[in-house]
This record gives C-alpha cells, sequence and structure tokens, in this order.
C-alpha cells in the first residue's frame, strides 16, 4: 500500500490529481470514489488536516509509472536510515585511518624511547613492557575496528530487509 501526506490539497480531486496523473474524467472518478472508500476520513475534508497520511489505492488505470509523491513510509525510513548508515560506515572509517596514522607516529616515537631505554640499566626490560603495549594496543585497535564494522553491516542488512 502506498501512501500521500497532505499539504494543500482542498478537495478529494486534488488529491486524486497529485496521486495519479494523467487521469481521464472516468479514471479521476474512480479514483475518487476509492479514496474515499479507503480513506472514509476524506468525506468531511475540512476536518482533515496537513500532514495526515492518506492511503492510496490502485485503481484500473494505474500503474507503477502512473504513481507519483505517494511514498510508502517505512520504505521512505529505511532508505533514510540506510543513507545514514552509509554515512556513519564513511565516518568510522576515517576516524579509523585518523586512529591508525596517530598510532604510526606514536608507535615511531616509542620505538625511539626505546631505542634509548636500552642503554639505561634495567632498560631492557622497560623496552620489552613498552613493546608489549604497543603490540597489544595494536591488536585491540583492530579487533574493535573488526566488531564495529561487523555491527554496522548486521545493521546494513537488517534495514535492507525493511523492503516489503
Amino acid at each position: 500500500m502506498k501512501y500521500l501526506l497532505l499539504r494543500n490539497e482542498k478537495s478529494v480531486r486534488d488529491i486524486a490529481d497529485k496521486a495519479y496523473k494523467n487521469l481521464s474524467d472516468k479514471a479521476r472518478k474512480q479514483a475518487e470514489a476509492a479514496l474515499l472508500k479507503i480513506n472514509p476520513e476524506l468525506k468531511t475534508f475540512k476536518s482533515v488536516r496537513k500532514g495526515f497520511i492518506v492511503r492510496i489505492p490502485v485503481i484500473p488505470e494505474d500503474s507503477k509509472s502512473n504513481r507519483r509523491n505517494s511514498i510508502d513510509p517505512v520504505e521512505n525510513i529505511a532508505h533514510e536510515m540506510s543513507e545514514k548508515l552509509k554515512q556513519f560506515e564513511r565516518s568510522l572509517d576515517k576516524k579509523f585511518v585518523d586512529l591508525e596514522n596517530r598510532q604510526k607516529d606514536f608507535l615511531q616515537s616509542l620505538k625511539a624511547a626505546g631505542n634509548e631505554l636500552k642503554k639505561q640499566p634495567n632498560g631492557v626490560a622497560a623496552s620489552k613492557t613498552l613493546q608489549k603495549y604497543v603490540s597489544d594496543s595494536n591488536k585491540l585497535n583492530d579487533k574493535n575496528k573488526k566488531l564495529s564494522i561487523s555491527a554496522l553491516k548486521k545493521m546494513q542488512k537488517t534495514i535492507a530487509t525493511f523492503d516489503r
């Protein structure tokens, strides 16, 4: 079922013209009757407000190419969520790239510090501890990246199922 949000329509005829294009007089009358049948609220059109959601029935002269301005709310929400997730994916990817670059710079500084530590008494042990910390940090960041991307992909798959 398709839907239409009312904006400035003043009659059922306006709604029919907005929901369907190129209607003959006979088809327009059929469309108006079908609209009133499926949306009895439209019989007292003065009480219908802007933003009211009208169900759009299929009429004999209607086809996908003939339909216009009607939306499926679930499809619309799924599309918006999909776009937001794509935007989030790009943002997440950029953040992980930035993190990896900062880690590389930090790692170079730590290696230089580790080389200096080796020259100090008990420096070899401290250098090994530092190397283990860097290694563990890299593993944790890689794990978080994989988990984040996996969760994002699962959300995208779920949203893809919203399409009826």
